[in-house]
């Protein structure tokens, strides 16, 4: 579900958004280690990371923070949800 603000921005509410997102890169990220269907799967990663990395500075930062919620809500998982802005190249 997306929100407008005060100030007329956009924000991810509940963190949907971001799971889906993690669900999708968890997925991509198998592929390219089983080798079926590899090419594909690395295009993709490197087009979610072209467009994420098209984020201004605010939508980056909001980015980060969204996955620090669901990192927190996922501690299993915490780790590799925290290091996918600088496996995308995004940085923090």
């Amino acid at each position: 579900m997306i929100n407008r603000d005060e100030a007329g921005e956009t924000a991810v509410q509940g963190g949907e958004v971001v799971k889906a997102l993690l669900a999708a890169l968890a997925t991509l990220e198998d592929l390219v280690t089983v080798g079926h269907d590899a090419h594909v799967a690395l295009s993709t990663l490197e087009e979610i990371a072209h467009e994420l990395g098209g984020m201004d500075a605010g939508e980056r930062q909001r980015f980060i923070a969204g996955l620090g919620r669901v990192a927190a809500e996922e501690p299993g998982r915490a780790a590799w949800i925290r290091g996918i802005p600088d496996a995308l190249g995004l940085g923090h």
